[in-house]
């Protein structure tokens, strides 16, 4: 690996081109890479990771609160769907009581009977 990293720089010498020079840094940087933070790189990546960090937890709450609406949401359906056949069924209740023979069966019990004959017209004397 060393004779490689020596060939290398010797061409970037030899050449002395602006972009092999700049490729030749990028090829000795990628080859001083270590998997190991020291604190001089760790300084350099905390903001970084804060930020990095900080948008995961908005996200994670985000999607925690969006559950939750969605699961609020379901239940008011449930609920407004139960009031309407509620509302149905005592909508169709009133109007059975409401029917005529209906109220006449109820006011049977408190001793007041429905007229089977038609009302009479009391005519009154005109006072011109």
């Amino acid at each position: 690996m060393n004779k490689f990293k020596e060939n290398i720089t010797n061409q970037a010498v030899k050449e002395q081109d602006g972009k092999i020079v700049q490729t030749d840094d990028a090829i000795k940087k990628a080859g001083d890479f270590t998997f190991f933070i020291n604190k001089e790189s760790l300084n350099k990546l905390m903001p970084p990771l804060i930020m990095g960090v900080a948008v995961m937890t908005v996200y994670i709450s985000l999607s925690h609160f969006h559950i939750k609406s969605l699961r609020e949401r379901e239940e008011l359906r449930k609920e407004l769907s139960e009031l309407r056949s509620e509302y149905i069924s005592a909508k169709s209740n009133l109007m059975k009581r409401s029917n005529q023979s209906e109220v006449a069966k109820r006011l049977e019990t408190e001793g007041i009977k429905e007229l089977r004959t038609p009302p009479k017209i009391i005519k009154g004397e005109d006072k011109q």
